[in-house]
């Protein structure tokens, strides 16, 4: 018989999807860390956005987006997503709160984004940076598609976070499978050392990386 969680981990790589895209869904709508981290940076964008139009990277369940949208109420925002889960349930929650109007959902890679250039005011993804298999060639599309003096926010987890923030974030998750899926995610993350790094070779004015209890919050402008 194959290892469950070793499933998981194929269907991770290869994008959220299918059953693990409804768990996911179904978690970060009730707990309420995730919650509010979603508000956090939904607000952090709304103090740094000038107006115009709004990509969300992997916006999964689009919880990000559904928040920036409460916010501002004249914003359009375009979840870039590749799981056709994903996208029925980020449409639906769009739905919910009343905000279609405000949020689309389009499917595609990051690595080879189907936008033309300069066709956003500002970017965010949120946890979403781990997954990329092309990390350089998603931060080259994301300068290609961000009008001149534009933001890009990304948030994602700390590979290097101690090891007691992790265990005391994992032990309030009562699903062992997420639980897992967590643990599986820092694994897979960046320093933001490496992230430094990573920037060398992109062409951004401004880059600013801001380290928290397990995760960092980097911030481009094109």
């Amino acid at each position: 018989m194959a290892n469950p969680f070793q499933t998981v981990k194929q269907l991770m790589s290869q994008g959220i999807e299918g059953y693990f895209a409804v768990k996911y869904a179904e978690f970060a709508k009730t707990y309420q860390h995730m919650q509010g981290e979603y508000r956090r940076l939904a607000e952090r964008v709304v103090s740094l956005f000038d107006g115009g139009r709004i990509v969300e990277i992997g916006p999964g369940p689009a919880y990000v987006s559904i928040e920036i949208a409460k916010r501002l109420p004249d914003v359009e925002i375009v979840g870039l997503e590749i799981s056709d889960t994903m996208i029925e349930i980020a449409k639906g929650n769009a739905e919910t709160h009343g905000l279609s109007d405000k949020i689309t959902l389009r499917k595609g890679d990051a690595s080879n984004m189907p936008f033309e250039d300069s066709a956003f005011d500002f970017a965010v993804t949120s946890g979403s940076l781990h997954h990329w298999k092309k990390p350089n060639q998603v931060f080259s599309e994301i300068y290609r598609i961000l009008r001149p003096g534009s933001v890009a926010l990304i948030s994602d987890l700390r590979k290097d976070a101690p090891e007691e923030k992790v265990d005391e974030f994992a032990n309030k998750i009562d699903s062992k499978l997420m639980r897992w899926g967590l643990k599986h995610s820092f694994k897979e993350g960046y320093t933001a050392r490496q992230i430094q790094e990573m920037m060398k070779s992109t062409r951004f004015a401004e880059i600013e990386i801001t380290e928290e209890d397990i995760s960092m919050l980097i911030m481009l402008r094109k």
